[in-house]
């Protein structure tokens, strides 16, 4: 007589800098029958998902080796708040998969990492609005994100442009081009509009 088949099993590993957040999920998961799950990682541990925060994510899936068994780019599931488009965006050109808020509830959160395990992209409903913001918004390039990161430490334009190794006339350019993507007519509010955007904000949950 043939046995039935079991569903195969989820191997999860909860890696989340946030210990109570950490100890939510992993508790949460553990309650589903179709997972395996443990807290904390190590680099050669071989897993279904990880679900981390979002620096760890981004870390994870931008250094991971192709084609190396263990804790590989499509494999991160982040659970965080940071909810600007820009951070959303950042995770998912990085490599990861799944993008959940805190707030999610313990059914999306399952469904989420069944997602990510099965190799599909799983994105919260409530950072899909943000995200599609962002993708129809001017981006600013990377040299320009520099020079916006030292105006919020406020360096003048002959600094910057020192600190750079550029001409101040070339740090001018770029502010005036981070003007105009961000819509704003001073360096004060291209820095409030940075930051209400998160392109200013410290990935660190």
């Amino acid at each position: 007589m043939t046995e039935p088949t079991q569903a195969r099993q989820i191997r999860v590993i909860v890696a989340h800098r946030d210990p109570y957040v950490s100890a939510g999920i992993a508790s949460l998961l553990r309650s589903r029958a179709d997972f395996v799950v443990r807290s904390g990682a190590a680099a050669d541990d071989v897993v279904d998902v990880l679900v981390t925060d979002y620096a760890t994510g981004i870390h994870t899936a931008t250094n991971a080796a192709p084609g190396r068994q263990g804790l590989v780019s499509n494999l991160c599931l982040v659970v965080t708040d940071q909810r600007t488009g820009w951070q959303i965006r950042r995770a998912v050109d990085a490599g990861v998969r799944g993008y959940l808020l805190h707030d999610c509830s313990a059914e999306e959160l399952s469904d989420a990492v069944r997602c990510v395990a099965e190799g599909r992209r799983y994105l919260s409903h409530s950072v899909s609005d943000p995200l599609l913001d962002h993708l129809t918004a001017p981006v600013p390039t990377a040299r320009e994100l520099e020079v916006l990161r030292l105006i919020a430490h406020g360096l003048a334009n002959k600094d910057i442009g020192r600190r750079l190794g550029i001409g101040e006339g070339t740090v001018k350019t770029h502010v005036k081009g981070l003007l105009r993507k961000l819509g704003e007519s001073t360096r004060t509010a291209v820095i409030a509009e940075a930051f209400r955007r998160g392109l200013l904000l410290e990935a660190t949950s």
